[in-house]
């Protein structure tokens, strides 16, 4: 009986033991080189109870229990699961994960994958690597050199403006501006399932001339802080299922979640400090009176007037530096995350202050993001992602007018602003003027998603895209910009409001050996943009500066209205076979309200296959070649980004339009029921290797066929009109693309990580309206669709000093009328496209310092400097404007050899010469980052979980193919009409 007892008390005991909490440590080591792995989250199976190694690889945690199982897990290990069983000491090795290959792929609706998996042509860009390689205002900006493919261009080089981004080219023809209609090249964004605006939409109205609406990047209205990841979807089987408007690529961004565990607390700091570079080199008082004495003495007129003419020698004003500036920025972000079995969440802050390097431009921005997960009931689960943002900016535009002579004072003899007629003193307008804009946006979406068995699951979503955007404008009459109109006020507010909602069932089964997957649904979205803008002039008073400052008869009213409604219902379906072999079909009607007739309803669909010939029992396996995939795909999807009305025609109201006393409505854009879909044909083939256990190469050849693509083509007068839109337009972008990617190769305690991409395209148009060759907009069948028409500039005489142009027939004329207007003589000068482009970046990791750098290149590429910059060498209006240092080197006597012509007013001007013309090819240093982490045990000491310090300097430096010649201005100088900066940003962030 004693021995049953002492048995009895012994069991017990165990079981005491093994319910009581027990304090673990150990070290966690790379299993190669078995050195501490820094970072690595040891966590309680079942609980929030976790901790993080230290700088050496170790770890110390208070378990609940004896019997208790922990996970270690590390981005790029494969995680680990041990238990306990009593041990107080546990010391594990990871062994290294295939990143590349085994990372989850976001492809839209909900859908994920792994890389090995995946069919189509999609490139993912995590968080990290956005971040850490620019300083940029929004996601799209730090695409730039990341992905293959991918051509990331600003027009104007403005941080906020809308930047152009081509996924494999131009998919319609070039914007043509006012004298064209074509549909928008952007790609399709996705934000958390919520369709952005496409801001560079040609068709969208924003007015011109002084009602013109200044455009802001919507993606600058994002946070990049709370990115985590953003998609590209390159051909049809990848992007198919987005249908409609997936011809262009499609860009899915997915926001920072929270997840389970101990609540996380991420506070930072960035300081930025700016300073203009590239600035352009006009002529000083010296050198500009020179230069018109001769200029007014070319041109005929009398010796003795000429010293009054030029002007005072005695004054010089600096009116580039007087509006530009060093800056200073600030950037702080707060986020806190966390989550226990049933929920997980995140909120975020963000609040950026800009200071540009032109005054008069400064915005600041406040963000904030809510991610919100629960588990409603067993099964059914609610998730919410939503933002809030304010965007404050001012808009000064002087630096892209034209400059101003150096001779003339700021202020006058009463110490007052220096009057102009038609233009106001910069300063002055500095100081009198405003042009302000605030935006208010919210992007919302809310999931609702319910397991009804274990492979089957249904969820609805709803969403939400609005922007509330209010342009002011006021200038005074104190000052030549207002003074025409005895002081002016517009103001222009717009709504943008896109809903969308949609509802899926989604399958997943196996079968032995067999995968099988699919996703159907329906989608309804509806669009709709209201806008009203009102004008004052001869202000009754400038103490009141708001709407309706003026008598009824100076007032103006005018707005618009546009909605537009899509139903669709997509399908894809997956199988594959072993993990071996993979197939992808995907399916999508659309119906649009775009279109008119018969042309509502479009249909979309492609089909893909891959092949993992590594995984074959043929394959021997080696340590020289790891992994082999072979992929193909081929689809058909859509573009109806061509404005909400452009089948169906417009009409408009105006006081000034009215019949026998009354209103009427007059024509405004005319019908064309019969405008259908643009449609994109998309081919796809790729091969992917992993070698030497460390790299990775992803090759693939594609070829892009647009049809039916549209544009205007001129009618009979009879109509009533003089063009319509129709579909007339056949092109082909085709090219190949690689991207080599070293993964974690290390040398001792040093570890690299590279990335080079590789891009090229080419595009040609294949059919034209009527096979009209349009030579005045570069449109020519056989020929690249990014053309640049002009007159082929020959220099100048080098015996009267004129312009000179070589004509068709290869003879040089300085005669202007030969070339003036005349189409026949306007000849293929250059193309806007590169034969290639890419990026290569790197990464160095020594113990807690890493260095990055990112290098981006383009070859091939020409283009015209902007009209501004064109007008700096305009010689016959130098008795308005001061001219570019590039005129010292003018024409002077015969025999001078030289591109620049005699200074003299009846000097002929042409703007679309390939004077103007400059081939773009260059390298970028585009950043540098140095980023340093506390070690672990310093961070304990303050109650942190990590710490970090780093500094990075962006927009480094730009090689040029066309180099600036010494003290003269060049592409580098020309190229952006915004003044261009090179900034240093020091940044300090800490985590509790």
């Amino acid at each position: 009986m004693i021995r049953i007892y002492l048995i009895a008390f012994l069991v017990l005991l165990q079981f005491q033991l093994f319910a009581q909490g027990l304090t673990v440590t150990g070290t966690v080591a790379d299993a190669s080189d078995k050195l501490g792995i820094p970072g690595v989250t040891v966590l309680e199976k079942g609980t929030s109870n976790g901790v993080t190694t230290d700088f050496d690889g170790k770890f110390k945690l208070n378990v609940s229990k004896a019997n208790a199982e922990l996970m270690f897990s590390f981005i790029g290990y494969e995680t680990q699961f041990i238990a306990v069983k009593g041990q107080k000491v546990i010391n594990v090795q990871l062994k290294s994960a295939d990143q590349k290959l085994s990372e989850v792929v976001v492809l839209g609706y909900g859908s994920v994958k792994s890389r090995e998996a995946v069919v189509g042509s999609v490139e993912q860009v995590k968080s990290d690597e956005l971040l850490k390689h620019s300083n940029a205002q929004s996601v799209d900006q730090m695409l730039e050199g990341q992905v293959a493919g991918v051509q990331i261009e600003s027009e104007s080089g403005d941080p906020t403006s809308p930047v152009k981004v081509r996924i494999r080219g131009n998919n319609s023809l070039p914007d043509m501006g006012s004298s064209g209609f074509t549909a928008s090249s952007e790609p399709l964004y996705i934000l958390d399932g919520v369709p952005l605006i496409d801001a560079l939409n040609p068709n969208i109205n924003t007015g011109a001339g002084q009602a013109a609406e200044t455009v802001i990047n919507p993606l600058a209205l994002i946070n990049p802080e709370d990115i985590a990841s953003v998609s590209i979807l390159k051909d049809a089987s990848a992007a198919a299922i987005y249908g409609a408007n997936a011809a262009n690529g499609v860009v899915i961004i997915t926001t920072k979640k929270g997840a389970k565990g101990k609540t996380r607390i991420s506070v930072s700091h960035k300081m930025l400090m700016s300073n203009p570079i590239n600035k352009v080199k006009y002529l000083n008082t010296e050198q500009y009176t020179e230069l018109a004495a001769e200029f007014y003495l070319n041109s005929g007129y009398a010796e003795e007037d000429i010293s009054e003419l030029v002007g005072p020698t005695d004054v010089y004003t600096n009116w580039r530096d007087l509006t530009l500036q060093n800056s200073v920025s600030h950037s702080t972000n707060f986020s806190i995350s966390g989550g226990a079995d049933k929920t997980t969440y995140r909120f975020s802050f963000g609040y950026k202050d800009n200071e540009t390097t032109t005054k008069g431009n400064d915005f600041n921005t406040l963000t904030s993001r809510v991610n919100l997960n629960t588990e409603l009931y067993p099964g059914i689960t609610l998730s919410y992602n939503g933002g809030l943002s304010s965007f404050k900016k001012e808009s000064y535009g002087g630096f892209a007018t034209y400059a101003f002579l150096p001779n003339i004072p700021v202020y006058d003899e009463n110490g007052e602003y220096t009057r102009f007629d038609g233009l106001a003193n910069p300063l002055a307008e500095l100081d009198q003027n405003r042009n302000e804009l605030d935006k208010f946006y919210t992007n919302n979406s809310l999931n609702l998603k319910v397991k009804i068995s274990k492979n089957l699951s249904a969820s609805t979503t709803l969403g939400l895209d609005y922007t509330n955007t209010k342009k002011f404008i006021f200038y005074s009459k104190e000052n030549g910009r207002g003074a025409n109109y005895g002081g002016y006020i517009k103001e222009k507010r717009t709504i943008n409001k896109n809903w969308i909602g949609f509802s899926q069932l989604e399958y997943n089964g196996k079968y032995k050996k067999h995968s099988f997957g699919a996703i159907a649904g329906v989608q309804l979205k509806r669009d709709n943009t209201e806008s009203t803008t009102t004008t004052d002039k001869n202000l009754i008073t400038e103490k009141i500066i708001l709407p309706g400052a003026s008598a009824d008869e100076d007032q103006t009213v005018s707005g618009y209205e546009n909605t537009s409604a899509m139903r669709s219902y997509y399908s894809r379906a997956n199988y594959d076979y072993d993990k071996k072999y993979f197939l992808s079909l995907n399916y999508r009607t659309d119906a649009s309200s775009f279109f008119g007739g018969d042309q509502q309803v479009e249909r979309f669909m492609s089909t893909g296959a891959s092949w993992i010939i590594s995984k074959e029992n043929f394959w021997i396996e080696n340590d020289i070649i790891n992994f082999v995939k072979l992929k193909a795909s081929y689809g058909k999807v859509g573009n109806a980004k061509v404005g909400a009305y452009s089948a169906n025609g417009v009409y408009s109201y105006s006081t000034s339009s009215s019949y026998n006393g009354k209103l009427i409505a007059t024509p405004y854009s005319a019908p064309n029921v019969d405008l259908g879909w643009q449609s994109s044909y998309k081919f796809n083939t790729g091969l992917a290797i992993k070698f030497l256990k460390k790299f990775n190469l992803d090759l693939e050849y594609y070829n892009n066929k647009t049809k039916d693509g549209i544009m205007n083509t001129k009618v009979i007068p009879e109509t009533g009109w003089n063009s319509i839109p129709v579909n007339a337009v056949d092109l082909t972008n085709y090219g190949f693309e690689a991207t080599l990617k070293a993964v974690n190769i290390k040398f001792g305690e040093l570890s690299w990580t590279s990335n080079i991409n590789i891009g090229f395209n080419k595009s040609r148009l294949d059919k034209l309206a009527n096979d009209l060759n349009i030579v005045t907009t570069g449109l020519i069948v056989g020929e690249s669709t990014s053309l640049i028409m002009g007159h082929k500039y020959a220099g100048v005489n080098t015996q009267t000093g004129d312009p000179q142009w070589r004509l068709k027939d290869g003879t040089i004329t300085d005669n202007y009328k030969l070339v003036s207007g005349n189409l026949d003589e306007r000849v293929i000068i250059g193309k806007k496209d590169a034969d290639f482009s890419g990026g290569f970046s790197n990464s160095l990791k020594y113990k807690g310092f890493n260095l990055n750098w990112m290098l981006t290149y383009e070859s091939g590429a020409d283009m015209f400097i902007p009209y501004p910059a064109r007008d700096m060498e305009k010689v016959k209006t130098m008795y308005i404007f001061n001219k570019s240092i590039n005129l010292l080197d003018r024409w002077q006597q015969p025999g001078d050899v030289t591109d620049i012509p005699r200074l003299d007013q009846n000097i002929s001007f042409d703007g679309s010469s390939s004077r103007f013309l400059y081939d773009k090819s260059n390298i970028s240093l585009k950043s540098i980052s140095l980023k340093y982490s506390v070690p672990k045990h310093i961070c304990n000491l303050a109650n942190l979980s990590n710490a970090s310090i780093g500094v990075n300097v962006s927009n480094v430096y730009t090689w040029y193919k066309e180099a600036t010649p010494s003290g003269r201005n060049g592409l580098a100088e020309y190229r952006y009409p915004f003044p261009q900066s090179r900034t240093f940003a020091f940044e300090l962030k800490l985590g509790l």
